[in-house]
């Protein structure tokens, strides 16, 4: 099973009033950061599928990095003949 992830706000100058200062990684329908910081659960929620929409200063350093520890290796690819071919066609 897949674990999903959600964005949680964190409000700038303690204010929810305030600008959003960082969106955290957190397990769905957690209040746990992956950073380890405890949000709480009436913090903006968003869809990790918006990820992509925010911009990488205002995305948690700590989260965005233990979120790529979790991501599953890829296994190291070796040429095919025909890209080997191909390559040493080109050289």
């Amino acid at each position: 099973m897949a674990v999903i992830f959600e964005l949680k706000a964190e409000y700038g100058c303690a204010s929810e009033d305030a600008e959003i200062h960082l969106w955290h990684l957190v397990r769905e329908g957690s209040v746990l950061a992956l950073c380890e910081r405890e949000m709480t659960s009436e913090s903006p929620t968003r869809s990790a599928l918006a990820l992509r929409d925010v911009f990488p200063e205002r995305l948690c350093q700590d989260c965005r990095r233990r979120y790529c520890e979790l991501l599953p290796s890829m296994p190291p690819t070796t040429p095919t003949a025909a890209t080997a071919q191909a390559v040493r066609g080109a050289g």
